[in-house]
């Protein structure tokens, strides 16, 4: 590497005092300015090293005088929300008092509006905040910091405050936008796209470089033309779309080339001549980082230059920024041993202009100093570094993960041992997970002999359960057919009862003259389940016959019983005649219901009434009245 530092600006991104070099982006900028013109915040997006940073810091910067705007540009550092409040703070004469654990306001009432209203009053100038690399938040922010972030935003493009937004980042990352589009749906509203440059105006770029004006003191060049088509012919697909990135790195390194050659007291000189056979543009970067690399190696250790840059990008490959502090932590934990300070690496890496260092607050931060670049580290990352990023991922995971870790958790991580070495907290955690599944293990063992021995139980207790089914099926199908047997008897029994109660209620309705032999069976079957279902009080019916006495005269004998089914005189316990004056007695009682009795009635004329008291066994009394008065109308006395 020269001594002397080239005049491009490499992977630097320009800004506004280099506004006589920036070249091939007129009408870009003036389209810009014609794309934020009227609105309140604008995304400017566009494929890696597309040139959007330097497109907004030189272009566009260079467009507003500073009566126009004041720009902020702002990174996201360890929190984009702080770093909002710290950028407006430090050009604040009147500070606002910020948490100093979390660089937020003390007063949660201040959002980005109050802020900027603030600035405003001290300045009177729209202020501009400018997002670079603001894919940052979206691949590596905290969520509750991006819904912080998207909320406050939505608020201060809603603000009447001469404010406006940029956010500048590349365009594969848009896609992330839409989880928070519900915060600040006008997101996508205004956008402006950076386009690569092509073929012929990257020539035309490469040219402008090399007669510039500012660049005489530098360098002398012999056909700049020529040099320029050269330097495009080493692009060897003639389809694919040029990094600016890539051009100026080769610049750089034509110029190393020109440097080394000169004699002394003279100026470098660029022509043909510099380039050679094996030159490659589309692999200009691959090639400056491995060189760059190797000579590192030589002073700091095998791999550690790489190591380190490996450090400073995210799994998608793009750059981080990191303090030392942060730097010393993560190599560490890789087990990378530097033979030489670190400091004094980062120090060699950004003389190199490999990394770049940031004031970020009070604290100072190193980042990679392009995203090509960080995507080339990416890709040159031997398979043990890629399987140890992998393994940092996967511990990270796993310690987050609560309570023990399963037999799978354990086999996924065992490879990557190999490569990383367990945390002393994930080891610990791995051994109570394995002495819980040895534990576990055990109990179930022991279950499933209790669960066999508990199997064969069963299988004894179905066998005589089953024994016992059959033998009380059997028991219950005989006593089934037993009961069919006597079934059968009573249907029969029943029969023959049935005949014969018929043939007894005939005899009776013949003894009763109610021709009893021309009533069919079905009447008698309903007078025989009357008699036996209706209750006893609507069955009796009283009887009575007077004659005269047996000593003649007007005196008569009164004879007295109780007419009901002979079936059904069980359930009479006794019967209770009360007689009117003029009778023998005045009460006589009969144990036999249907049975008769006589009694003598001394009196003139005749009884008009007698009351007579059925006594049921079950102990209610039925009560009955006989009417001789009606007796003797439809039996005149003689």
């Amino acid at each position: 590497m020269s001594q002397n530092r080239s005049p491009f600006k490499f992977l630097d991104s320009y800004e506004k005092e280099d506004v006589n070099v920036f070249f091939g982006r007129n009408q870009e900028t003036l389209d810009l300015c014609d794309a934020l013109s009227g609105v309140k915040h604008l995304l400017v997006y566009g494929p890696s090293g597309s040139g959007k940073t330097s497109l907004v810091e030189c272009g566009l910067r260079n467009q507003f005088s500073d009566a126009d705007w004041f720009a902020l540009t702002i990174r996201k550092g360890w929190n984009i929300n702080a770093s909002v409040f710290m950028a407006i703070n430090d050009a604040l004469k009147d500070k606002i008092v910020l948490d100093p654990k979390t660089s937020l306001p003390s007063d949660p009432k201040i959002g980005f509006g109050e802020a900027i209203e603030k600035l405003f009053e001290e300045r009177y100038q729209p202020v501009y905040l400018l997002f670079d690399q603001f894919e940052e938040l979206l691949i590596t922010g905290e969520q509750q910091e991006k819904i912080e972030f998207f909320t406050n935003l939505n608020i201060l493009i809603r603000n009447r405050l001469p404010s406006r937004v940029l956010l500048i980042m590349r365009e594969e990352f848009i896609g992330h936008f839409s989880e928070f589009e519900s915060l600040c749906p006008s997101i996508f509203q205004h956008r402006f796209r950076v386009e690569k440059m092509g073929r012929k105006q990257v020539q035309e770029v490469i040219q402008s470089m090399l007669e510039a004006p500012q660049y005489r003191d530098d360098f002398d060049v012999k056909g700049s033309h020529k040099l320029a088509e050269s330097i495009l012919a080493k692009l060897p697909d003639k389809r694919k779309e040029i990094e600016l990135s890539h051009v100026q790195v080769f610049l750089g390194e034509l110029w190393d080339r020109a440097d080394e050659v000169k004699t002394e007291n003279e100026l470098p000189v660029f022509d043909a001549n510099l380039l050679t056979k094996n030159d490659n543009l589309e692999s200009v970067l691959e090639s400056f980082l491995n060189k760059q690399i190797k000579e590192l190696e030589v002073n700091y250790g095998e791999r550690v230059p790489l190591e380190l840059l490996a450090v400073m990008i995210s799994e998608r490959f793009t750059k981080l920024q990191l303090s030392e502090a942060n730097i010393l932590v993560e190599l560490n934990a890789k087990e990378v041993i530097c033979n030489n300070p670190l400091p004094a690496l980062l120090q060699e890496l950004e003389k190199r202009r490999i990394v770049r260092r940031i004031k970020v607050g009070d604290e100072s931060q190193y980042e990679i100093s392009h995203d090509t670049l960080a995507l080339v580290v990416g890709q040159n990352l031997t398979e043990d570094m890629k399987m140890r990023e992998k393994a940092m991922d996967i511990y990270k995971v796993l310690m987050e993960k609560e309570g023990l870790f399963s037999q799978d958790d354990i086999d996924y991580l065992r490879p990557f041992e190999k490569s990383l070495n367990y945390p002393l907290n994930l080891q610990l955690r791995l051994k109570e997970s394995r002495f819980a599944i040895e534990e576990q293990r055990q109990k179930e063992v022991k279950q499933k002999i209790t669960d066999s021995n508990k199997k064969w139980r069963i299988r004894f207790y179905i066998v005589i359960l089953i024994g016992f089914v059959v033998a009380l099926f059997t028991y219950f199908a005989v006593k089934a057919q037993e009961q069919t047997i006597i079934a059968n008897q009573n249907k029969v029994e029943a029969i023959i009862s049935e005949e014969y109660a018929k043939n007894m209620l005939r005899l009776i309705m013949n003894e009763k003259d109610d021709q009893g032999n021309g009533v069919s069976d079905s009447i008698l079957k309903n007078i025989i389940y009357k008699q036996r279902t209706y209750p006893i009080k609507l069955l009796i019916v009283l009887k009575a016959s007077v004659s005269s006495s047996s000593r003649g005269g007007a005196n008569r004998n009164y004879s007295m019983w109780v007419d009901l089914p002979s079936f059904r005189k069980d359930e009479i316990k006794e019967v209770q005649y009360n007689f009117c004056d003029g009778f023998i007695d005045q009460v006589r009682t009969s144990s036999d219901p249907t049975s008769s009795f006589s009694i003598g009635y001394l009196a003139e004329s005749y009884c008009p009434m007698m009351s007579i008291d059925i006594i049921l066994k079950s102990g209610k009394i039925i009560k009955k009245e006989y009417s001789f008065i009606d007796y003797f109308k439809n039996n005149p006395v003689e």
